[in-house]
């Protein structure tokens, strides 16, 4: 009987001393590698696994969407600025230009033309102008990049398109006028020192790469600044795209009865000097660069004046197909493009039928009306076979001014 109590005695203490096992608190330990318990097996090595590229240029790794160049940080998901500058002679020079990635020149009203440069990173690109007015044929295009586009106002008929394609779920311009939406005027400022120098008030219009990163980061409205999921920006790459057609170092584009835009082959660089109006295409803001680029896309289409417009503005077919050329490296070919709808990319292939693939580096596209001149090292280029282009949205009259 003493043996029994004290064997209970024992049992009792040894029961004290351990306590509630509910009030003992766990911490969980670390998984260790070799361990056999499944949820600590050491995941697979990222790199090792992903064989297609990030940014859909066709090009492995990180890449700028818009020149397939490589960087340090993916950048492919970001929407790109899209900022409508003033070309016309009297408003030159512009500024932050030489720092784009991608252009498209256009002719507008009495055949001037403006120049939409796009910037997949605007981060560090300083000034930026002068800002000008944008077209529906701007806006198609900019939507087909996904781009937040930057300007001051426009016609009738580039709001409604602005309504329907960026106002609309997302919001993904910013505009200086105050057109129905948010005014982002406090982003923009007049020059005094141009003013002062005599330019029309009209070309006198800045922005820069703080104002537009404070908008994006800040501004009254919610600006989506992240592709949707699935986006491809319709471009390819190749590190040397050089096409395998014939020479191609002097390039003559009209792009209007009113100028030429001009592109001269540095074999040394491996790139094509900008120039109009007799001189270079030049960045007031650095150092009076010229800009240089590395392709060279002249896209043929349909160009004619709204016959509604009280204002000579002009319908630009930039959906459907057409015919084209492409110049990079002292070469060129004959091309074709295809544009399905707004929403689309802009894509482009060569005589076979392949998917075309650009050289590394920045882009100028020139879209001119099928009837003008190519000129390429003193030759006029021979009209290629009728394009087919065609727009679903009317540039009609209820909209024309």
């Amino acid at each position: 009987m003493k043996k029994l109590i004290c064997t209970l005695l024992t049992l009792a203490m040894l029961l004290g001393l351990a306590g509630p096992a509910t009030t003992t608190p766990t911490v969980p330990m670390p998984c260790q590698r070799g361990s056999t318990d499944t949820a600590a097996t050491e995941p697979a090595n990222q790199d090792d696994t992903k064989t297609e590229p990030t940014s859909g240029t066709g090009l492995p790794g990180n890449r700028n969407p818009l020149t397939g160049e490589e960087t340090e940080k993916d950048i492919s998901g970001n929407c790109p600025v899209a900022v409508m500058l003033n070309n016309i002679k009297q408003a030159l020079p512009q500024s932050g230009n030489s720092k784009a990635d991608f252009f498209f020149e256009i002719p507008e009203e009495g055949g001037i033309t403006r120049i939409m440069a796009l910037y997949q990173d605007i981060t560090d690109v300083g000034t930026i102008g002068t800002v000008r007015s944008t077209r529906p044929y701007y806006v198609r295009l900019a939507v087909g990049h996904d781009a937040i586009l930057t300007h001051c106002g426009g016609s009738n008929t580039a709001y409604y398109i602005i309504k329907k394609y960026m106002r609309n779920a997302d919001f993904n311009d910013m505009d200086c006028l105050n057109k129905g939406t948010n005014c982002a005027y406090s982003y923009f400022y007049r020059s005094q020192a141009r003013l002062n120098a005599g330019y029309a008030t009209e070309h006198t219009m800045y922005t820069d790469s703080d104002k537009i990163q404070d908008y994006l980061k800040n501004g009254k409205d919610d600006v989506r600044t992240k592709h949707k999921k699935n986006f491809d920006a319709g471009l390819r790459f190749a590190e040397d795209g050089t096409p395998d057609g014939a020479s191609a170092t002097d390039v003559d584009v009209e792009m209007s009865q009113y100028k030429n835009t001009t592109f001269q082959y540095n074999a040394d660089k491996n790139t094509y000097a900008v120039g109009q109006f007799g001189t270079g295409y030049t960045d007031e803001a650095n150092g009076n660069k010229q800009v240089e680029v590395t392709n060279v896309l002249v896209i043929l289409t349909d160009i004619s004046v709204v016959k509604e417009s009280t204002k000579g503005h002009l319908s630009v077919s930039t959906t459907g197909t057409g015919t084209g050329y492409y110049i990079s490296g002292g070469k060129y070919i004959p091309i074709t493009w295809k544009k399905d709808d707004v929403t689309s990319p802009q894509r482009f292939y060569d005589q076979d039928g392949n998917e075309l693939k650009l050289s590394v580096g920045k882009t100028f596209e020139c879209m001119i009306d099928k009837s003008r001149d190519v000129k390429i090292d003193g030759k006029v280029l021979e009209k290629p076979a009728d394009a087919n282009a065609d727009d679903n949205e009317v540039d009609n009259m209820a909209l024309a001014d």
